[in-house]
Parts: structure tokens; C-alpha cells; sequence
């Protein structure tokens, strides 16, 4: 690759991603065999002999026709400073053509290309036979290019090395390589086209001579493909068509030595032509990596110049230094005259500010990410010991207006600039003080649209609601459910606080759950409330909570167990969940009867099961968040509180249970109208069981387990791992059905 074929393209774009060009497209056109040996010589000469034309950018082409045209015809010329010079005849065109030759062979390949592409005096002078010496000297002034190949002139030779990087065939630009095998510089779609392989040259030229393969240059660069293998030649397919043409005439009968001294010597010709394609293939490897060390030397000189230039011109140094170490610029291939820096200087200080704001739009973008980043860490540590309604959730917290704001805000420093993140943390509390507040104004709209919680709701709805009512959000009759598939009752505030999708589903949501009034739960609560005599608008949860009434489900009848029969016994919001989760025939409304005194006193006697039990894991520290999220045992926490010192810890102060987990109350209480009698044995049986010994009985504490125990095992095991030193049947353990 010839690195001077460069010097024939106007200046480069001001980044090789840009569509936009530094400087205006050279009028100069390049030189190669299409654009300036072959097609210069049938140009039309206008133009020819004369200085450059000046023509402003605003004149349309054909009022420069006309005028040039008044001017043949005598018309006065043009008045000064209306953007258009004269055409004239330039001196060079009196310089004896020996001068010229003198002159000329001072200069390089590159050089006398463009000149041959400038006239037709010049194309003229430089196509006679007296410049053969002039191009031989230009070759020994570019130094160390090789001799011309075989059979080519030194016009074609130099138009071969320095004729431009373009396709000779198609002319398709950015074509480096040289083939010098076939004497051609060729894009690979070309070569596909037009390369015949000397296994497939009798199938492609069956009319053809195959002793031609041994009179023309061939190369070993290949196709495009991989149907070859490595040793194959091919063959350029005009020149064998050529070839072909020029052996007839030696086909003739009587002209067998003529083609045998015409094979002989295109023979010696080929494998001369070998030699030296070897020799010129290594030059071109080497002059290419010299003229590319040049080029980078020249990038680095005028990239400091740009560099130094742009800062006098008042433009921050890292910004300049940046804008040249992001891209790459060919306007700093060339030497930098004083007429392309003040063509460039409005187009490079555009580019600048583009870069300046791409730059800008970047870092920002990097900060809004290691600010939101670092808040949703924060927030999330900030919010897991809090109940889950009353914090917004992650995403919706990134949706806050003032939140969008801080973490779209400019920089205030280098780097990520996570620092004012932990100022703005200061305001999470007022973040959730407000979306609580947002939330309790919701229910309570809910709440006062509905006619079975609130029964005078005309003047509330005429008055307008604005604020939340506490007093009405823990009224008993307040009874909610979320929006979910599998919904069930949420009594007051208090519940509906701690409740999450979570409960519902089986992973965490990052959306907040939609709420609605539950419709049977407020009738199960507003029955209930009427049976003990209270007033549904201000009995609170917390009153019915302190009454120590039981209830019977009407609407459920007795049921048959060990011989005798059993009723549910409730407490209030026991009977809220029963009602909801049976809607069936049998409970279209609620309808309740009292336990009677008798049966409240029993009850009463029977030992309360700890619930929720010491074995599920819905257990966390009050002093830490090690467990929020991620509950254990009650165990374990207890273990967990001698790391806070504390040796005799104190359910619901040093730990507690999560809310948010356990949202449903205890079960309700099997309760034996019918005492249950023994069963009797089985007639004809000889082999008696020992009932001591039948693994009939499973542990209440340990949720989800099946385990099967000995009455005396499951008496044991009760008192070893849930700490019940009394255990009884029907609370602690029952029977396997």
C-alpha cells in the first residue's frame, strides 16, 4: 500500500463518523487511470493555460455561462469587487518546453500527476517520448521506488503507485492494496468478477489455448472465496482474452518456430515479471509504513498546533484535548497553512461545541445514574424496618417530582458526584410522611363513599374531603382488601399499613397495591357490632379487640369428630375472616350467636397457643435491620439479642414478629358441644395396637410438617423445642386424620 495516494483526495471530514466535511471538496481532480491518464486525454481543454478562476459560492452556474460569454463578445468586464476575476493566460505556457522538462524533473511522481491532470499544454509536454527521463527522475526523487514492471511504461507505473486508492476498474475508493501480479489496483468485488483460476480456466475459455497460462502474469492473492486451495494461480480475464487474440496469429500452419520464440521469450518475460512483482510487494509494505510513521508524526505536530491555537482563541485546553482524542481528524493529515486554518476555524469550533455538549450530555448521564443508584440503596435500607403502605414503593419513590429534579440537577463536582445524595437522604421522612398521608387520604374517600361503613355521607361528600381521618380509619367497620386475586379482609389502618403484594404473591412487588372497601368484611363487622350492642360509626378495632366475647357461626353447622361434635369459636376478627373467605349458599348474610357463660369460662381456662408460633419464620430484631426482609425463628432471634447485650429480651420491644407476614389472626378454636367418646374396636380382631405406641399424632407449633409422633414423643418434642411445659391436645397437638 502506497500511503502518497492519500495526497490526491481533498481534505478529509472532520472525523471519519462524520457526514459533515471540514473543508469544502478539492475541484482538483484525482489522478488514476480512469480519472487522469485515460479519460484527461479525451477532456475538452477549458480552462487550459489560464490562473485559477475565482467564483463567489452565491453565483448559479448559469449566469457565469453568460457572462463569460458576453466577455468573447466584447462586453465591458465585470466591476471590481463584484466576486469574479478575469480569466487569463498564464506565463507558464511561454516556457520553452526543455525548461519545462528541467523543472519537472525536480519534482515527484505525485507531483506530475497532478500536473498532467492541470492542461492539455502539460498532458502534451508530459506524454512525449522526451519525458520519459523526466518520470524516471521523479521515481529516483520519491527514493527507493522500485523499476517499472515489465511491459509498463513509467506514465502507467507511477499512475499504478500513486494514481489514487481507487478501483481501476469500478473506481471505488479506499482500494490500497496493489496486486502487483496482475498489474492492477482491484476491490475484491472486481476481482471476483473478473480472476479466473487456473484449474477453471478450460471451463471458462474452452475456445482457449491452455499454453496460455504460461504466457501472462498471474497472482496468488485469490478470490474472495475458499473453493481454492493455496497454490492455485489466477489469471486476469482480459488478459487472456488478449493473450488469446495475439496467439492466433501463431497458430497459423508454418509458424511453428515463430511461436515457439513467441513462448520463449513471454516465457523469460513472465518469470522476470515473478521476480519483481516479490521486490515491489516488499516496497510497497515498507514504503507504507514509513509513509504512515510520517503521517503520524505530521498529526502529532499539527495537533498541537490546532490544540495550542484553539486555547489562544479562548477554548478550554481539556475540552480541545478531548475533542482530538475522541476522534480521529484527517484535516491534521496535511500542513496546516494559515489559508485552511481560517477555512477550518468555523467548522472546528462548531465541532467543539457539539463535542462539548455530547460531553456534557454524558457526564450527566453517568451522574443521574450513580445519584439513582445510591438513593434507591439508601432509600431501601432506610425503609426496611417500616411498615410497607406506608413508605412509597422503589420505583414510585424514583417517580417523586423532587426526586426526578435532584437526580436530573447538573453536576457539582468531578467524577460520580454521589456526595449531595446523602444531604437529600435527610429528606426521607418527609417523603414518607407524605405519601402516608396521600394513602390515608385515600381510604378515607373510599370510606366515606361507602354507605355501609358511614351511613350520613351527604355532608361529608358535599363538604369535600381533603384530610385523612384517623378516627375513621380505625373505626371496626373500616375493613379493606387489596385489589389482588387472592384478597382477604385488612381491619383498619393498622393492617393495611403493613401489608404488601408480598402477601399476596410469591415475590416482593416493586408497585404499591390499590386498595378497596371489602364489602362483606364491613358486613361481618357491622353484624357483629350490633349483636354486642355497640355503634358501628365510633366503635373502634381496639374496643371490640378488648371485649372478651367468643362467637358461633350460625350459618355453620356442628360437625362430627371422635364421636362427639364441634362448633368454631371466634373472636371478632376471627369472624370477619370466616365470613369473607366462605361465600357460599350457606352465608349470604352473617349471623352470630354468643358462646355461653358456661363456655366462655371453659374456654377461658384453656391455656392461649402462642401465636404466631415459635417456629415460623416471621421473627426480627428491634434493634437491627439483620432480619427485616428475611425472617427467622423466635429461636434464633432470641439467640440473635445477646449480640446487643440484652440476656432477657422482651417480645414486642427487643423483637417482635413481622406484621407484614402474619396479616391473618390466629385460628379459630375447636369447641365440643358433644364430648368426643373412644371408638370402638373392631369386632373379630385378634392383634390388639398398643395406642401408645401409634404414631398418630402431629405437632401444631411446626407449620407445614407432617411429622407423625407417639403421644408421649409429641409431648416431649413440644416441651423440648417450643419451650410448653403443659402441652394439651387440640392447642399444642392433634390426632392425624
Amino acid at each position: 500500500m502506497c500511503c502518497d495516494c492519500c495526497d490526491y483526495d481533498s481534505d478529509s471530514d472532520l472525523t471519519d463518523l462524520d457526514t459533515d466535511s471540514l473543508e469544502d471538496s478539492s475541484s482538483g481532480s484525482q489522478c488514476s487511470e480512469h480519472g487522469s491518464l485515460s479519460e484527461a486525454l479525451s477532456d475538452d481543454g477549458a480552462g487550459e493555460y489560464g490562473i485559477e478562476t475565482y467564483i463567489s459560492d452565491r453565483q448559479p452556474a448559469t449566469k457565469r455561462a453568460r457572462r463569460d460569454k458576453r466577455t468573447d463578445t466584447g462586453t465591458a468586464p465585470a466591476a471590481k469587487g463584484s466576486g469574479r476575476r478575469k480569466k487569463t493566460r498564464g506565463l507558464i505556457v511561454t516556457v520553452p518546453t526543455d525548461i519545462l522538462l528541467q523543472i519537472f524533473g525536480l519534482l515527484e511522481p505525485v507531483d506530475l500527476l497532478h500536473l498532467f491532470c492541470t492542461s492539455k499544454a502539460f498532458r502534451k509536454v508530459l506524454s512525449s517520448n522526451n519525458a520519459i527521463s523526466v518520470w524516471k527522475a521523479a521515481r529516483v526523487n520519491r527514493g527507493g521506488v522500485p523499476e517499472c514492471l515489465p511491459g509498463m511504461s513509467e506514465m502507467e507505473w507511477a499512475d499504478l503507485l500513486f494514481g489514487g486508492a481507487h478501483c481501476q476498474e469500478c473506481g471505488r475508493k479506499g482500494i490500497w492494496e496493489i496486486d502487483f501480479g496482475i498489474r492492477r489496483r482491484v476491490c475484491p468485488r472486481c476481482l471476483n468478477e473478473n480472476l479466473v483460476c487456473d484449474s477453471a480456466l478450460p471451463f471458462e475459455f474452452p475456445d482457449c489455448n491452455p499454453i496460455i497460462m504460461d504466457l501472462i502474469p498471474s497472482s496468488d492473492i485469490g478470490r474472495d472465496d475458499h473453493d481454492h486451495i493455496t497454490d492455485c494461480k489466477f489469471f486476469w480475464s482480459d488478459d487472456v482474452l488478449k493473450m488469446a487474440k495475439e496467439l492466433e496469429v501463431y497458430l497459423k500452419p508454418g509458424a511453428e518456430q515463430a511461436l515457439e520464440d513467441f513462448k520463449q521469450s513471454r516465457k523469460k518475460y513472465v518469470d522476470s515479471d515473478i521476480d519483481h512483482v516479490a521486490v515491489c510487494s516488499a516496497w510497497s509494505d515498507e514504503d507504507g509504513s514509513r509513509q504512515l510513521s510520517r503521517a503520524r508524526e505530521l498529526r502529532s505536530q499539527n495537533k498541537e498546533l490546532f490544540q495550542a491555537r484553539l486555547v489562544d482563541l479562548g477554548h478550554d485546553a481539556k475540552d480541545v484535548e478531548g475533542m482530538f482524542e475522541r476522534h480521529h481528524y484527517g484535516v491534521l493529515d496535511k500542513e496546516l497553512t494559515d489559508s485552511r486554518w481560517k477555512r477550518l476555524i468555523p467548522k472546528v469550533e462548531r465541532k467543539l461545541a457539539e463535542l462539548q455538549e455530547e460531553c456534557r450530555l454524558e457526564n450527566q448521564r453517568k451522574v443521574s445514574s450513580a445519584r439513582e443508584s445510591c438513593l434507591l440503596d439508601m432509600y431501601r435500607k432506610y425503609v426496611r424496618p417500616l411498615p410497607q403502605a406506608i413508605t412509597p414503593p422503589p420505583q414510585d419513590f424514583l417517580k417523586l417530582c423532587d426526586v426526578v429534579e435532584f437526580i436530573k440537577s447538573p453536576p457539582t463536582g468531578d467524577g460520580e458526584d454521589i456526595q449531595p445524595c446523602y444531604t437529600f437522604a435527610e429528606r426521607f421522612p418527609e417523603f414518607c410522611a407524605e405519601y402516608m398521608h396521600k394513602r390515608k387520604l385515600e381510604l378515607t374517600q373510599l370510606l366515606t363513599l361507602s354507605t355501609d361503613v358511614v351511613q350520613d355521607t351527604t355532608t361529608l361528600r358535599s363538604q369535600g374531603i381533603d384530610a385523612p381521618d384517623d378516627m375513621l380509619l380505625q373505626l371496626a367497620t373500616s375493613v379493606f382488601q387489596c385489589t389482588h386475586p387472592r384478597f382477604f379482609p385488612l381491619i383498619t389502618w393498622d393492617k393495611v399499613q403493613y401489608h404488601a403484594h408480598r402477601s399476596c404473591a410469591t415475590s416482593a412487588s416493586t408497585s404499591s397495591c390499590t386498595f378497596l372497601v371489602s364489602p362483606h368484611g364491613v358486613a361481618a363487622a357491622r353484624s357483629l357490632l350490633s349483636l354486642v350492642g355497640l355503634d358501628a360509626q365510633t366503635t373502634t378495632a381496639t374496643t371490640m379487640d378488648d371485649l372478651q366475647c367468643r362467637f358461633f357461626c350460625s350459618n355453620c353447622p356442628t360437625k362430627p369428630e371422635n364421636g362427639g361434635s364441634y362448633r368454631m369459636a371466634m373472636n371478632w376478627r376471627q369472624g370477619v375472616f370466616h365470613y369473607v373467605e366462605h361465600q357460599d349458599s350457606s352465608h349470604k348474610v352473617p349471623r352470630w350467636e354468643f358462646l355461653s357463660a358456661e363456655q366462655l369460662q371453659v374456654m377461658q381456662s384453656w391455656r392461649v397457643p402462642e401465636y404466631p408460633g415459635a417456629a415460623q419464620r416471621v421473627w426480627c430484631c428491634n434493634k437491627c435491620d439483620l432480619y427485616y426482609g428475611d425472617p427467622t425463628t423466635k429461636v434464633t432471634v432470641i439467640n440473635h439479642m445477646k449480640s446487643h447485650r440484652i440476656t432477657t429480651p422482651t417480645e414486642g420491644t427487643d423483637f417482635s414478629y413481622d406484621q407484614g407476614v402474619v396479616e391473618r389472626p390466629p385460628p379459630a378454636t375447636k369447641f365440643f358441644i358433644t364430648p368426643q367418646t373412644k371408638k370402638p374396636s373392631k369386632s373379630g380382631t385378634t392383634r390388639k395396637s398398643k395406642p401408645s405406641t401409634e404414631l398418630i399424632y402431629i405437632c401444631q407449633h411446626c407449620n407445614g410438617s407432617n411429622r407423625p409422633f407417639m403421644l408421649e414423643g409429641v409431648k416431649q418434642h413440644i416441651k423440648v423445642k417450643h419451650k410448653i411445659n403443659c402441652p394439651s391436645e387440640g392447642p399444642d397437638f392433634c390426632k392425624i386424620k
